[in-house]
């Protein structure tokens, strides 16, 4: 093998080793977050006893397989989540390392792919996709793709959609990139939260108990950790616009071929999540006109915004197309064993991170 193979091979096992590592606080993010719980403190406890984990018992994979799956203390049995979550995010990020040659852009869809993990294993338990972790997704995709096109390699199913918002002058006029790109990274966060209020003016109700509290009709915000994290989300993403509009002007004639190829991966991004989002939404709108409830969460739509803002209109897509069928033939599955019919209710957010994934590796295969 040549020196470059034997170079990737051990990013490779680096790459597995982080997502042990990462796979581990996923496992923290998993169990508290649904909750509203702080995910850096208190530290790891035992579920049974609430004796804490001692640092030597809590080495990723290895301290379930020493400890035959069960707490040091009381004997309870962990659950086989934990392992799984470890494993499946090692894979996964080794995947990353070895698809991209180890260049710095797997970092970026490390992030991403952890993010899939967790929604999927939330989803699975909870039938809930938490605003703390779709929120930050649909921004995090807008600025992944302003680095992968300027900085970057361009995404493999993004198309240039910037042509269509402006004349090639504008393109590199830098008031115009200033602008228009602090707009759509400031405002992405805020209108998710303006999504989550058009229930109430459409239908008169609002159904994601999870996150909020209706009572008689009336539509409360409670004063919660979930609401906190928001405005603080909602904050970063407006100073993130800022950022942007600040370094482009300040990037003078020498950075506009840079910035005005990151505007277009801006643009690519936004053309994704509204392709991720405005076909679930309509599907979603018209169950609830003709059945009068409730056919899908707000969860599933807000996290395809965040797929399609970092996998492009394309991958959007293909995510939807792969997501529904696995989903249908899972739900049709599950009835059938169920009894409950068309009633049975699937996480489908669970499909809908599936399918990122495998879009993901898709360049790959």
């Amino acid at each position: 093998m040549t020196e470059s193979v034997y170079v990737l091979l051990i990013l490779t096992g680096f790459g597995s080793l982080f997502g042990l590592a990462i796979g581990s606080f996923l496992n923290v993010v998993i169990s508290r977050v649904p909750h509203g719980e702080s995910v850096v403190w208190p530290g790891s406890r035992c579920p049974d006893c609430g004796t804490a984990i001692r640092a030597i018992d809590n080495i990723p994979l290895l301290s379930f397989l020493r400890l035959g799956g069960r707490c040091r203390h009381c004997r309870g049995k962990i659950s086989r989540r934990y392992p799984l979550v470890e494993l499946l995010t090692a894979v996964i990020f080794a995947g990353i390392v070895w698809k991209n040659g180890g260049a710095p852009e797997s970092l970026v869809e490390m992030a991403f792919a952890a993010s899939m993990i967790a929604l999927i294993f939330i989803d699975a338990g909870t039938r809930t996709l938490p605003n703390v972790i779709t929120y930050p997704l649909l921004i995090g995709g807008l600025l992944a793709n302003l680095w992968r096109w300027g900085w970057g390699d361009p995404l493999s199913y993004g198309f240039d959609f910037s042509l269509l918002f402006s004349s090639r002058e504008e393109v590199f006029s830098a008031p115009w990139l200033a602008i228009r790109g602090g707009l759509l990274i400031g405002l992405a966060a805020p209108l998710l939260w303006l999504l989550d209020r058009l229930d109430l003016f459409l239908f008169g109700k609002y159904f994601e108990v999870e996150e909020f509290d209706a009572t008689d009709g009336d539509f409360t915000l409670p004063e919660s950790h979930s609401q906190v994290a928001i405005a603080r989300i909602i904050i970063v993403g407006i100073l993130a616009g800022i950022g942007w509009a600040l370094f482009v002007i300040l990037s003078g004639s020498d950075g506009q071929l840079t910035t005005s190829s990151a505007d277009r991966g801006l643009i690519t991004a936004v053309t994704g999540a509204l392709v991720g989002v405005l076909p679930v939404w309509l599907l979603r709108t018209c169950y609830f006109q003709l059945r009068g409830r409730e056919g899908m969460g707000l969860g599933d739509i807000k996290m395809m915004a965040g797929i399609g803002a970092f996998l492009g209109w394309q991958g959007a897509l293909s995510v939807l197309l792969l997501g529904s069928t696995t989903g249908a033939i899972f739900g049709l599955v599950l009835a059938r064993r169920g009894g409950a019919g068309l009633q049975t209710v699937i996480p489908f957010g669970c499909f809908l991170g599936l399918a990122a994934l495998i879009t993901l590796f898709r360049s790959a295969l």
